[in-house]
């Protein structure tokens, strides 16, 4: 239409060339709405009034005020099919990609919702694109969101951290504050969009950081480089919960998940032998941080290993840390019972701090191959939706068809039951 049209225009090319033009919104983070309401104040018919989200507001984390259950999908969409092929950027909450988790393109975030999800997990993002557009897609189907931060800043830019000898504080701050302002703020840059409810700092902290041992630098200078990108902003609504994820890899002989966790307690509290930050990081662990860690274990051995032991450290009289699993998903047992049994130990009386998990993931990794791609619910098919044009890499969007697992039950239907979802999600 020649409203869409004219909105479209105003926020993907004149706000950037003549921002005067539009001086209460923000190139970049503004959403589509926000432009339609502007056009429609400046020249009421070409745009009608736009219906504009409803965002809460609220002045603590949502998952510490209180228990929350996270039934969530670890989704990365690599559109590709062949392994070993390229994959260019891993921003798929920017709105290039929006032709996979859109309801005009391929719909995946309806589906997820469909399947009874609440929470949808992310990993890399790029600074210089917008979310806007996702965390308000999210926010309308009831998906929280954990954004993570991207390995760029960490191990991957030629002035990384990792060549400063893990002193992470300029690389993340830098990184984080274009996040900021590129749509994970709303009310002028001073709240988070309320469909955010945390940051992973660093997946897998513990595997990439070598040698292991400045870990606490590593984590310690970013998670104040974050808290120093909000307060130069002035972000003070809607506070996100903060985590790093890390493996389930054994250190030392001590519990998988768990010894990393409490090395890094001890880190926090004894931060100064490690870093010296500009925030009481102390202060915000106790008010913000959740922990959390990836895992391909089923639900039995999880609870022997982890889950019957955390207690013992993060959910005490000193202390008391929600846990959530950031990846679960093990490919040697039968899906459906398992998945029934983690999503029931949610805040049960057994783990009141357990907040929930995130099924591995939403589709098969084709190009990563090898074990890596035996995880995803949904394969590719063999209809092609469209094309995009990704971070200058033109790739199709094929339709998404069941995979199963060992027992031959489609994953997608044993995750939705128990989800609660409402069936045969694709079926819609």
């Amino acid at each position: 239409s020649p409203c869409w049209s004219a909105a479209a225009w105003a926020k993907d090319d004149a706000i950037w060339g003549t921002p005067e033009w539009y001086p209460e919104l923000q190139a970049g983070a503004s959403s589509i709405q926000d432009f339609q309401a502007h056009i429609h104040v400046v020249d009421p018919t070409l745009c009608p009034k736009p219906c504009m989200p409803v965002y809460k507001h609220y002045s603590t984390p949502t998952y510490r005020s209180h228990p929350h259950a996270m039934k969530g999908i670890s989704y990365g969409p690599a559109p590709l099919k062949v392994r070993g092929a390229a994959l260019l950027g891993d921003d798929f909450m920017a709105d290039i990609p929006s032709m996979l988790w859109a309801d005009w393109g391929r719909g995946d975030l309806a589906i997820m919702k469909e399947m009874g999800a609440n929470t949808v997990r992310l990993y890399g993002n790029n600074p210089n694109e917008s979310h806007r557009m996702f965390l308000d897609e999210a926010m309308e189907k009831g998906l929280d969101v954990v954004v993570g931060q991207s390995d760029w800043p960490f191990i991957q830019a030629p002035d990384s951290c990792m060549r400063s000898n893990w002193h992470c504080y300029n690389q993340v701050y830098e990184s984080y504050k274009m996040n900021l302002a590129r749509g994970f703020l709303i009310d002028g840059n001073r709240s988070y969009h309320p469909a955010l409810k945390a940051v992973i700092l660093l997946n897998e902290p513990d595997l990439k950081v070598h040698p292991r041992q400045l870990t606490c630098k590593a984590l310690a200078s970013a998670f104040d480089a974050v808290l120093q990108a909000e307060k130069d902003l002035g972000v003070t609504g809607n506070p996100v919960a903060l985590t790093a994820t890390f493996s389930f890899g054994v250190f030392d002989g001590k519990a998988p998940g768990i010894g990393q966790m409490v090395e890094f307690y001890e880190c926090i509290k004894n931060v100064h032998t490690a870093y010296n930050p500009k925030n009481d990081l102390l202060k915000a662990y106790q008010a913000r941080w959740v922990n959390s860690f990836n895992t391909a274990n089923d639900v039995t051995s999880l609870k022997e290993m982890a889950l019957d032991k955390y207690g013992g450290y993060f959910w005490n009289s000193e202390t008391k840390i929600p846990l959530f699993i950031g990846e679960y998903h093990s490919v040697y047992v039968d899906n459906r019972p398992d998945l029934k049994e983690i999503v029931a130990s949610i805040h049960s009386e057994t783990y009141p701090f357990f907040m929930g998990m995130n099924f591995f993931e939403f589709s098969v990794r084709y190009d990563k191959g090898g074990t890596e791609e035996a995880f995803g619910m949904f394969g590719y098919g063999n209809c092609n939706l469209g094309q995009m044009n990704y971070s200058g890499q033109v790739t199709s969007v094929w339709d998404l068809k069941k995979v199963k697992d060992r027992a031959g039950d489609a994953l997608s239907d044993a995750l939705s039951a128990a989800y609660g979802g409402g069936g045969d999600a694709l079926a819609k």
